[in-house]
């Protein structure tokens, strides 16, 4: 949105005038990088309001509903490992749900986080587990 002169339209203050052509403007860049579910979350509310939208998505991946809370926990606890995944991927995805939890402003400590990521682990990892406990 910087690039395209369009941040501060969808970024300003709520008590600031914004021009509706570049709000507009903006909503076409940025729908052009989302992916469908976000799409899908913005399309019907916020047509053509780019800082509409921006808040729909602020809300749905930064906010901390009980819902959203509930569904990252169940994230976190429900971890196992893929087949085809690495075992730094798998990881990844267990700190990027502890991170989105943290950041909704629970607190989730690393000895949980350690307890789910060897919790999803297949048997073929168990003796590492039981030199991690």
């Amino acid at each position: 949105m910087r690039l395209q002169k369009l941040k501060d339209t969808i970024d300003a203050g709520e008590d600031v005038d914004i021009d509706e052509e570049k709000n507009a403007e903006a909503y076409a860049e940025l729908i052009q990088f989302l992916d469908d579910k976000s799409l899908s979350l913005v399309m019907r509310d916020a047509a053509d309001d780019g800082r509409k939208a921006l808040q729909i998505l602020r809300e749905h991946y930064a906010g901390s509903s009980t819902p959203r809370i509930i569904s990252l926990y169940t994230e976190l606890t429900s971890l196992i490992k893929r087949r085809e995944e690495s075992v730094t991927e798998y990881v990844i995805r267990a700190e990027t749900a502890a991170a989105a939890l943290r950041n909704a402003g629970e607190t989730v400590s690393d000895s949980l986080v350690i307890a789910m990521i060897a919790k999803g682990l297949p048997d073929c990892f168990q003796s590492f587990v039981a030199v991690i406990t």
